[in-house]
């Protein structure tokens, strides 16, 4: 009876080990049919090795995808190795349940958007529940409909998905270094299901953060970069709210570090990273301003176009002018401007490229500059008739139209005022030197006698009607010269002479 007991045993195993090793091939077409069906792709696997005992355990190499079975596209997966384990019960019931599956050198190229009509879309199959994937160092490709743009490539270090399966989304976790500017992310949210029809319209959800991003990767531009922010859509249209923190932000053109801080919403392809802006609202020191238009991923890098439009309607001028000006700001008060901000491809920093077209009013200007500050009451007092008052405290306006190229500003029809005198220039001023080159006119309350004191009141008196325009006491041709700190003011005689 023993041995009896003893040869059942061993033909009961003898079967068993023939049944496992004739179950290879089936286990192995199983799986490549699954898979075609599911991704809609043609299927390759290299080797496969499967066991069931004491648990279900799988090692496969060399697995690739082609989306719709098409050639001339990259693979839609290509995994080097995957490793699988399952309970023996969980894989033999419907649906298979896998506790954990493992993937090695796994690239994902999501091909471009493909028109599809939904109606014919089959819903998805697929016999297998995953309760864990971890595909750490994956490499994501996602290709634009434009055949000119670069691929979006990212490199992720850390990727774990679970409850993967059954047409339901999987939860994610990831971690990946963004290229330019580099700096850390971290994302957590819902992937899927998938689309098989079209993979770029798969729906996706989250939250991120990406922090120490470095800005001095772009020439003329400075600071480290901080967000945090959600997302939800599709991938080849995601719409992102966030916030970023710039605590050192800098221009080349001053190296002086401005707190920077934005509140965005906008619309991200996910295929090339193309962004519309819906808009951004900053605030650069204690001044509010916002931000719209379109940004193609990599513009700074890719020898791209940016155009933009910026307004504010107050803020403070010194928050701006730190940004521009490495001394001291040259004026404090507040500002309103509406422009167009437009960055030409090339080498060259930044600032450097950058090209403004607007208008903007300034209220309530005073120059930080004793000097510049004696200089503009002097003017405001003897325009009003009253050149023996020496008080210093005189608040300007401007207003106007400006052009910005190859840091020159220029100002076609510069409208300067103080009280008892409305300036009106035509010229250039350089962002970097600081130099100053207009001329224009100053309409003046007083006459050109009561301007002055003592006997060139009485002596210039004759020459009033000279000078005498527009209802205006004086209209005096002047130029101004000399730098931001330290301007020049001058009469042109010589266009009095000739307007006569």
């Amino acid at each position: 009876m023993l041995f009896a007991g003893l040869g059942v045993l061993i033909g009961l195993g003898v079967t068993i080990g023939i049944l496992i090793w004739q179950f290879r091939p089936i286990a192995r077409n199983y799986v490549l049919t699954a898979l075609r069906e599911r991704y809609k792709s043609k299927v390759e696997l290299g080797d496969l090795q499967i066991s069931f005992f004491p648990s279900v355990k799988a090692t496969g190499e060399n697995l690739v995808l082609r989306f719709g079975g098409r050639s001339d596209l990259p693979p839609l997966v290509r995994v080097r190795k995957f490793t699988l384990d399952a309970n023996l019960a969980g894989f033999f019931r419907n649906p298979r349940r896998i506790r954990h599956l493992t993937l090695e050198g796994t690239e994902i190229r999501i091909p471009p958007h493909a028109e599809s009509n939904s109606s014919s879309k089959s819903p998805p199959k697929f016999p297998f529940v995953l309760d864990e994937v971890v595909a750490n160092g994956t490499r994501l490709e996602t290709m634009p409909s434009d055949p000119t743009k670069d691929p979006l490539v990212f490199d992720i270090h850390e990727l774990t998905l679970n409850s993967v399966g059954l047409g339901n989304a999987m939860n994610f976790h990831a971690r990946l270094e963004n290229a330019k500017p580099p700096g850390a992310i971290h994302s957590d949210g819902k992937f899927g299901p998938w689309d098989a029809d079209d993979p770029s319209a798969t729906a996706v959800s989250g939250q991120y953060t990406f922090r120490e991003a470095n800005l001095g990767v772009f020439h003329g531009i400075g600071g480290t970069l901080s967000s945090d922010g959600t997302y939800e859509g599709r991938l080849d249209r995601l719409e992102v709210q966030g916030t970023t923190d710039t605590p050192n932000f800098t221009l080349s053109t001053a190296d002086r570090p401005i707190p920077l801080h934005t509140q965005f919403e906008a619309t991200v392809d996910g295929t090339d990273g193309d962004t519309i802006l819906h808009p951004v609202r900053a605030r650069l020191g204690q001044s509010s301003f916002e931000v719209s238009g379109a940004i193609d991923r990599g513009a700074l890098e890719k020898h791209k176009t940016i155009l933009l439009d910026a307004r504010t309607g107050d803020a403070r001028l010194e928050d701006f002018l730190r940004l521009a000006v490495k001394a001291k700001p040259p004026m404090m008060g507040r500002i309103a401007f509406n422009t167009k901000v437009k960055i030409p491809p090339g080498d060259s920093e930044v600032v450097d490229r950058l090209e403004l077209d607007g208008v903007f009013a300034l209220r309530a200007v005073r120059f930080t500059s004793a000097d510049v500050a004696e200089k503009i009451a002097d003017l405001s007092h003897r325009a009003q008739g009253d050149p023996k008052d020496t008080a210093a405290d005189v608040a300007a306006d401007f207003k106007g139209n400006f052009h910005l190229r190859q840091g020159t500003l220029r100002l076609p029809d510069l409208q300067f005022s103080v009280p008892g005198a409305a300036v009106s220039l035509k010229g250039t001023y350089s962002v970097k030197s600081g130099d100053l080159d207009f001329k224009g006119t100053a309409k003046m309350d007083a006459t050109v006698s009561e301007m002055t004191t003592g006997i060139k009141r009485v002596l210039l008196k004759p020459v009033d009607p000279l000078f005498r325009r527009d209802g205006a006491g004086a209209v005096l041709p002047i130029e101004i010269s000399g730098t931001r700190g330290s301007p020049s003011f001058r009469l042109d005689i010589g266009r009095v002479l000739k307007r006569k």
